[in-house]
């Protein structure tokens, strides 16, 4: 058995939208037919229990209630397949590999059925440009292995530094997990104040935008903005807030989107990674809760005595 210290592995890894785009769209709606099944747990203030989790080897929608029990689905991003655990002594898998969404919810729905587990969702994809319904997407998607584990290990990795940055807040916060209807991992920050979504918010705004909040988060990219970034809005967003100086250098204001941005490829070019992206969610949580008014005394110094 290898020393875990032995194993060298790049917790930043190099990702390429434009190369991973047809992966990224296949497992995009993969996910959200995953995530949509979770939909079925009561509610939880601002959707906090319908995110995925990041796993040790993947993602996992953790324990789905069912019944009197409960049944697991996760995204093994190493092996690279798909498997359904149950309490009632049910499992099941299959591979990860090029197919279509119409396919991979075939294979879904069809281990899950033979588990006795009721499938019926909304075929119809959420917050995406132009969806197509899930068992109509029938273009065969390419899924590179590779590709999909190095997404993974970032999100692995800007967990850990999500979770040593918010260690100091004294404020409400969710689980951080991957919001699968835009594919983005997220920390959400709140101050306990109630807000308005905006008099024009659909059904997951509002709902999502009841209360006061930061947020930070990545996403690996998409046709409008074609490459990886750590972003971070404030929630209403305060006056001049856009006029703030964040660090570090590269991060900026980004008037097209309403929110701080910061290259992923900028962060691989650090000596410094985690320091830079702590410094990153700090400066943009400063910008915005100063601006905003919220309590100062929040934000604590760091680990307690």
């Amino acid at each position: 058995m290898p020393d875990p210290g032995e194993i060298i592995r790049d917790p930043w890894p190099p990702l390429s939208y434009p190369d991973f785009a047809d992966t990224h769209h296949f497992l995009h709606m993969g996910l959200q037919v995953i995530g949509k099944l979770k939909l079925k747990e009561p509610f939880q203030p601002q959707w906090s229990g319908i995110p995925l989790w990041i796993s040790a080897r993947g993602l996992t929608t953790g324990p789905v209630h069912y019944a009197c029990g409960a049944y697991e689905i996760s995204v093994d991003l190493i092996s690279h397949e798909i498997a359904c655990v149950t309490n009632w002594g049910y499992s099941a898998r299959f591979d990860l590999a090029s197919m279509s969404v119409a396919e991979f919810v075939d294979r879904l729905f069809h281990i899950l059925q033979r588990a006795g587990v009721d499938v019926s969702i909304n075929f119809m994809p959420q917050e995406v440009a132009s969806p197509i319904p899930f068992d109509q997407d029938k273009t065969r998607r390419s899924y590179e292995p590779v590709m999909a584990n190095s997404w993974w290990q970032i999100l692995l990795s800007i967990q850990r530094v999500m979770e040593a940055f918010r260690g100091s807040f004294q404020g409400k916060t969710q689980r951080i997990g991957i919001m699968w209807g835009t594919l983005d991992i997220r920390d959400t920050l709140f101050n306990g104040k109630p807000a308005s979504p905006g008099a024009k918010a659909d059904y997951i705004r509002r709902n999502a935008m009841n209360a006061e909040l930061i947020e930070m988060g990545w996403w690996a990219g998409s046709a409008a903005y074609p490459k990886p970034a750590f972003y971070s809005f404030t929630h209403p967003q305060p006056k001049g807030i856009e006029d703030a100086k964040i660090s570090p250098p590269g991060s900026r204001w980004d008037h097209a989107m309403g929110e701080f941005i910061f290259d992923y490829d900028d962060l691989r070019k650090s000596k410094d990674p985690d320091g830079d992206l702590q410094s990153f969610f700090r400066s943009a949580f400063d910008a915005g809760a100063e601006r905003a008014g919220w309590d100062p005394n929040l934000m604590g110094t760091g680990r307690p005595d």
